[in-house]
């Protein structure tokens, strides 16, 4: 009897700490229930807060707001920094239409030119130049072109370097000064330009702060007085076997076109 009491007391007793755990349940104050599923349910709802939020663009901050609606393609991305406005749009247009004014030069045919002569004949030419603020009228005329010679540069003394296998040409030519501009601290015959038959310009070639090469030398524009027939020789080179066929005075707004050029 005393036996069976005892089992009933402990039944009773097993069933009272079953209640008593069952009420320590999710809506218990437990410190280890806090940081349980009660901690996690903050973090879920801000994830969805933040996400719905970036798609309308309704909340002020949170990923939505720096993520890709507004900081990312929308507006700093390829519709305004990459393609359409710093990328091909811009960029490669430009390049293109510096690259197409370049090669037009030497794009197998040669300059328009506003005015055609002969060699020996002149030409009235515009000349400004915005470094020294000269701007005079000029009557040009290029007397010939002969082939030039390494060996005069030796000569000379003068430099060298980058002609080695290239052909050189002596470009002369008159000109009249036909204004009251002086032209000491300018250099006109630098706008002359020298092309092939496939329109190809040839590369200066004058010795700079060297003895001059005698065969081809321009003295001091100081002479370049009012009416005075002053004579010069400007040096270019093209490579080996390349002859020149056309002299133009360089258009002060379009490099594709010449004010004046000689022929034979």
């Amino acid at each position: 009897m005393r036996s069976y009491t005892t089992k009933l007391t402990v039944a009773a007793l097993a069933a009272a700490t079953a209640l008593s755990l069952a009420a320590c349940g999710p809506d218990n104050s437990d410190p280890a229930g806090t940081g349980g599923a009660t901690g996690a349910a903050p973090a879920q709802t801000g994830a969805a807060t933040g996400g719905a939020a970036g798609g309308s663009t309704a909340a002020p901050s949170g990923a939505a707001t720096g993520g890709a609606a507004t900081g990312g393609a929308g507006s700093g991305g390829t519709a305004t920094g990459g393609a359409a406005t710093g990328g091909a749009g811009t960029a490669g247009t430009s390049g293109t239409s510096g690259g197409g004014a370049g090669g037009g030069a030497g794009g197998g045919k040669l300059p328009q030119a506003g005015t055609s002569v002969k060699f020996g004949q002149p030409a009235s030419i515009d000349f400004a130049d915005k470094t020294s603020n000269a701007a005079a009228k000029l009557q040009w005329t290029v007397t010939g072109i002969q082939p030039g010679s390494i060996k005069d540069f030796q000569d000379a003394k003068a430099n060298t370097a980058g002609l080695d296998g290239r052909a050189l040409f002596y470009v002369s030519w008159t000109m009249t000064n036909l204004s009251d501009t002086k032209l000491t601290f300018s250099d006109p015959a630098a706008k002359l330009k020298v092309y092939d038959a496939s329109g190809n310009i040839g590369m200066g070639a004058d010795p700079v702060g060297s003895t001059p090469v005698a065969k081809c030398n321009t003295p001091s524009w100081a002479g370049a007085t009012k009416g005075v027939a002053f004579k010069g020789c400007s040096i270019v080179s093209f490579q080996a076997g390349v002859t020149p066929v056309m002299v133009g005075f360089g258009d002060a707004s379009d490099i594709t076109k010449v004010q004046a050029a000689w022929t034979k």
